[in-house]
């Protein structure tokens, strides 16, 4: 069971990472309440810290979900 919580943890953190890479924009569009937009742009430490920081939240409850899947079956096969 270890191993494959391992194996969870290291697949979903890489796959997690690399989609949030290409989804989130560094750079953001917001209006204000006149209608008014203005751009805001990351620095790309600040962006590639911002996408770290989800993608081992992601991780963290994939592994967590595969515990209990993994506890649930077992605690049903006894």
């Amino acid at each position: 069971m270890e191993r494959t919580l391992v194996k969870t943890a290291i697949y979903s953190f890489i796959t997690s990472f690399l989609l949030l890479l290409v989804w989130v924009d560094r750079i953001r569009i917001t209006t204000d309440v006149n209608g008014m937009t203005s751009a805001e742009g990351n620095s790309y430490p600040d962006y590639f810290f911002m996408i770290l920081q989800y993608s081992i939240r992601i991780s963290f409850i994939i592994v967590i979900s595969v515990f209990l899947i993994k506890l649930y079956k077992k605690q049903k096969a006894k």
